[in-house]
């Protein structure tokens, strides 16, 4: 009875109130969410792991992985106060405690990681790589142009380090490939050429390094996909615009300004890039009694403009602008009057670049137009060429197989030219002499039909091809057809041998005209003695009148097919995951076919043959060390030739018998970098002036030994550069200090004779110059 009662009791009276739970239970279902970037560049921080650890308390672990976009989320909490340890790779380990307001904002916060190494600048959005096969090629990526002493991160000139590549007169910029003279190769710039690789006279490349995606060295035996060329190709293959956030760089030192700013755009991406050369204002800065009066006041600026965008499925639509002009000019002066000059080019280019898969199929349409002009203009004469140049590149591409791949082409530019020459009487003259005045128009253009194919894989492939061009000028065509087969064998996991042979051809037209340029020959049309007006007491080598902005600056006449015959081996070693080796042996004649003037009786016709060896031990840029050895040995040699060809044996004017350079640099800590550059190179040729003769009318007349018969001194040199490093948040600022000929070798780059030739000295290249500059990357 009492329990009966007791159960009533209880069962009546109120229900107690539940405990409250325990503060890690009410947290329990707490989640945060941040996002990754990599400090400086900003860039999201994909795979990293995060883990959160309990700061108080017992203790606890929780783990996740950060996406594709950087973002990474933490659940099941038991306390917001905890210790975010990040771990990523390339990344140093992050490790700090947290509170609950730190993710309590109103935007999830950004969590910046530090880059190990240098932090430099890394290209994010990969475009597809279309890879030529050749037997010798080298790639240079921007990471290493950025880094390479003496070349001020400029792309072109950083290919002078490269076995094959001659050293250019005084340093400047030129692309001698294998003893051919610059106009014998081409540089690309996406499908398409450049009608120019340098600013004038050759201080920097008409391209940024910040809009490369890669480059590419073939000093000769390429594939049929390139042609109007009897020497090598250098391909620069074009970046698109980051599509993770608003990027960019601005870069300053003693010659140049530059940027470059990308981003997104819609789905697609842009990418803007400009720099300024201003040395004509540094040496105009200069004391008068350093400068003097007459010196040379060259500027430039180039600029490139590059969209893309997502077409359908499997298909990208790029549009490209770029440009680039030079102005350089050299004022008269009391001790030479009459020697004042100005030259004004440039170039301004549109592209469209359509790109397809589908399947096994692969489609290219590439159509860009150009607009060029150059102007040069003396006391006595004016010179103007204007072109407007339709260009357009079309591939179709099968891979039925594994084991076969081919490929249809066509190539062609049409150049619809006008010029115009104005010449005053010079003040010699006679006093009823009148001005010439004349102007031409007309049409050249080069087409080129190919088809090339892979054939097997694996141990052995063979890449036959074949080309047939077009060459059509005012007066006349030339056609010539160019088969062309390289063959690759994998003798081993690390050894690989490749073997080329073909005919190459490019136009060729005879030069009725003196060149534009404002150093250019003065007795010999085909090499030899160059000077800067007439019979100036100053001789550089021959090499050097291939400054000129227009080596064909009237372009009438007939044209015709320069032909080459080219044959290359190459052995590839790879001794360790980075360390390469690569020894290559090759031989090219050419024969330039220059075609008669109509009534003119035997006019000599120019043949050269070169051969040689180069060989390239390289350390591939890695997380601390990279660099190489590069040398190479050749003899060029040059003739004329009328009704036959004679055996060539005189030297070209790019006849460089040995050039080695030894290059590394180092990645020290705290993100310094030091890297060095030796240089040891064969002189030049030039034609030397044994004596003079006075004539009537003219005054000493001086008389020219035998044909680059003379060589200069050989040239060494040390260059060094030290980069640092620092990283913030949301940005990088980069200095440094690029020192050319460190210990002030004095190299001979010319002679100077007194006013009767009886005597003569060295004209010394650049002593040491140091350039200091500095890079803002956000």
């Amino acid at each position: 009875m009492i329990a009966a009662i007791l159960l009533v009791v209880l069962a009546a009276a109120p229900a107690a109130p539940k405990a409250a739970p325990a503060a890690g239970e009410r947290a329990a279902r707490a989640t945060v969410q941040g996002s990754l970037r990599s400090a400086g560049e900003r860039t999201p921080v994909a795979g990293a792991k995060v883990f959160a650890t309990a700061r108080r308390g017992p203790a606890w672990t929780r783990e996740a992985v950060s996406g594709e976009d950087g973002r990474f989320i933490l659940t099941d909490l038991p306390a917001q106060d905890f210790i975010l340890t990040v771990v990523a790779a390339e990344h140093q380990r992050l490790e700090q405690p947290t509170t609950a307001p730190f993710w309590r904002r109103r935007k999830p916060p950004v969590i910046y990681l530090q880059p190990v190494g240098t932090g430099s600048y890394r290209t994010i959005v990969q475009q597809e790589r279309t890879v030529r096969p050749s037997p010798y090629s080298a790639r240079l990526a921007p990471d290493e142009i950025q880094g390479l002493p003496g070349s001020q991160g400029d792309p072109l000139r950083a290919l002078q380090n490269l076995p094959g590549v001659a050293r250019a007169p005084g340093g400047l910029g030129l692309l001698v490939l294998r003893g051919a003279t610059p106009n014998q190769s081409q540089v690309f710039f996406g499908e398409h050429p450049l009608p120019r690789a340098f600013h004038v006279p050759g201080l920097a490349s008409v391209v940024q390094t910040g809009v490369l995606q890669d480059l590419q060295y073939i000093p000769g035996s390429f594939s049929s996909h390139y042609g109007n060329a009897v020497a090598g190709v250098v391909t620069m293959t074009p970046r698109v615009g980051r599509r993770d956030g608003l990027h960019g760089h601005a870069k300053l030192d003693i010659t140049s300004v530059g940027g470059l700013v990308e981003g997104p755009l819609g789905k697609g991406s842009f990418l803007m890039a400009a720099q300024r050369g201003y040395l004509d204002l540094v040496l105009r800065a200069l004391p008068s009694d350093v400068r003097g009066d007459e010196f040379i006041r060259p500027r430039y600026h180039d600029y490139q403009l590059i969209f893309d965008h997502p077409v359908g499925r499997g298909g990208s639509l790029t549009a490209r602008i770029l440009g680039a002009t030079d102005d350089i000019r050299y004022p008269d002066s009391n001790y030479s009057p009459g020697s004042n000059f100005a030259l004004r080019a440039g170039f301004h280019r549109f592209d469209l670049s359509y790109r397809k898969r589908h399947g096994t199929w692969d489609f290219l349409l590439a159509p860009a137009m150009r607009l060029d002009r150059t102007v040069f203009e003396t006391s006595e004469l004016y010179r103007r060429r204007s072109d407007v140049v339709g260009l357009l590149r079309a591939e179709l591409t099968a891979r039925p197989s594994r084991r076969f791949l081919l490929t249809l082409g066509l190539d062609t530019q049409v150049d619809r030219y006008t010029t115009r020459t104005h010449v005053e009487p010079s003040q010699w003259a006679p006093p009823d002499s009148e001005n010439y005045d004349t102007s031409d128009r007309g049409v050249v253009s080069t087409t080129g039909v190919y088809v090339s194919s892979q054939i097997g894989g694996g141990r052995f492939t063979l890449f036959p091809g074949l080309r047939v061009n077009l060459f059509t000028g005012k007066e006349n065509a030339a056609f010539a057809v160019d088969p062309r087969v390289l063959a690759r064998v994998v003798a081993h996991d690390r050894v690989t041998l490749q073997f080329g042979a073909g005919l190459y051809s490019q136009a060729s037209q005879r030069k009725y005209e003196e060149t534009s340029g404002f150093i250019s020959n003065s007795e010999n049309p085909y090499g030899g003695t160059t000077s800067i007006a007439g019979y100036s007491p100053l001789v550089l080598p021959g090499a050097l009148r291939y400054l000129d902005a227009r080596l064909e600056f009237d372009p009438h006449g007939r044209v015709g097919a320069a032909r080459a015959s080219q044959l290359s081996a190459n052995l590839h070693v790879d001794i360790t995951s980075t360390l390469g080796f690569d020894g290559t042996v090759f031989y090219r004649h050419v024969r330039d076919n220059l075609p008669r003037p109509a009534g003119s009786g035997m006019v000599p016709d120019i043949v050269t043959e070169t051969y040689g060896v180069e060989a390239m031990l390289r350390h591939d840029l890695t997380a601390r060390l990279f660099g190489w050895v590069a040398y190479t040995f050749m003899n060029s040699k040059l003739g004329f030739a009328t009704w036959k060809t004679p055996r060539p044996d005189l030297p070209a004017d790019f006849d460089q018998r040995h050039n080695l350079v030894l290059l590394l640099g180092y990645k020290l800590p705290r993100r310094w970098t030091i890297a060095g550059r030796f240089r040891v190179v064969t002189g030049l040729p030039y034609t030397p002036r044994i004596g003079a003769q006075i004539e009537e009318g003219i005054g000493i007349r001086p008389l020219d030994g035998p044909f680059n018969s003379a060589r200069l001194p050989v040239f060494h040199q040390l260059d060094i550069r030290v980069d640092r490093t620092w990283v913030y948040k949301r940005a990088m600022v980069a200095a440094y200090l690029d020192v050319q000929n460190l210990y002030n070798r004095q190299n001979p780059e010319g002679v100077l004779y007194n006013y009767d030739f009886s005597d003569q000295r060295a004209v010394i290249g650049v002593p040491i110059l140091p350039v200091l500059g500095v890079r803002v990357t956000y």
